[in-house]
């Protein structure tokens, strides 16, 4: 009988799972909406509110302390026109990814509530970079920041008692989950997360930032958005927001050092501490927003 490597279990696995999770379609007819010039306030506005449980969590955030509007905004409409296509995008697409997987697990090995903390964090210093850089896609770049790891709780889900093996080894070997993906499985949960991304849809150089975020010199869509997502999980990792399921803060790949150079030459390894504070300002100012995303709206 011929032997199955892990790597093939593993595609096996979330192969043959129907219940692999689909984007949800409002989410998806966002993204597709935002990305054409030609489409009006009103055509997005009638997309979101068919959706009054999305709607109205987009409206609360909007008038969460993070924005700070003198006045209430009632209406998506009205969102759409002081925040602009991208931010109300941006929160859209977060708050449905936060509802197509379970809010917890029973497992004892993997907490998704301090999961999801690191992803959010990871999205907000995302898109701190991109302003910083001046990226001109900084909502890709805060979509991207929030997915990157969504393949660690694909494989929590549809192959746990191989991703149990995976933790067990970051513990008794004191490694990361990368490198123990490695030796457990032959693949990681950058390459399974980027698998999931193609299948819903998402823009070619999202799913390339997720599935190279820990190797940003394989990048050769757009390294930029790459490299920006490997510094934000590091940037997280650093000021101990959350978990990705280990405690290990890695060095920053000198190419992502050499991919955001077209962005600003004189970018080197001397920027981490300034960028770090940068955000830890950022995660002062976001604190209402990190919190209701936090909470699930």
């Amino acid at each position: 009988m011929k032997n199955i490597s892990r790597s093939d279990k593993i595609r096996q696995i979330i192969g043959n799972i129907s219940t692999l999770p689909t984007l949800p379609i409002i989410a998806s007819q966002v993204m597709e909406l935002t990305s054409n010039p030609r489409t009006s306030v009103r055509q997005l506005s009638e997309v979101i509110s068919k959706d009054q449980s999305l709607a109205t969590q987009i409206l609360k955030i909007v008038n969460s302390a993070y924005y700070g509007f003198p006045r209430q905004i009632s209406t998506i409409e009205h969102a759409l026109v002081i925040l602009g296509f991208n931010e109300i995008r941006n929160i859209a697409f977060a708050i449905s990814i936060l509802k197509v997987f379970p809010e917890s697990s029973t497992s004892r090995y993997f907490d998704r509530e301090k999961f999801w903390q690191h992803s959010i964090g990871s999205s907000i210093a995302a898109r701190m970079l991109a302003r910083a850089l001046r990226y001109r896609v900084s909502g890709k770049a805060f979509i991207a920041g929030l997915i990157h790891d969504i393949g660690k709780i694909v494989l929590d889900q549809y192959a746990h008692s191989l991703f149990v093996e995976v933790i067990k080894r970051v513990q008794l070997e004191d490694i990361s989950i990368y490198e123990a993906e490695q030796k457990v499985l032959k693949i990681s949960h950058a390459e399974i997360g980027g698998w999931l991304v193609k299948r819903w849809n998402l823009p070619v150089e999202i799913e390339e930032a997720i599935k190279f975020h820990h190797r940003p010199e394989k990048a050769t869509i757009n390294p930029q958005l790459t490299a920006t997502v490997h510094l934000s999980d590091i940037l997280t990792r650093m000021s101990s927001i959350g978990s990705g399921g280990d405690e290990k803060i890695p060095f920053v790949d000198p190419a992502a050092w050499k991919n955001l150079k077209s962005l600003r030459p004189d970018l080197d390894e001397t920027y981490l501490e300034y960028f770090l504070s940068l955000f830890k300002e950022e995660m002062k100012k976001s604190k209402a927003l990190f919190d209701i995303f936090n909470k699930r709206g």
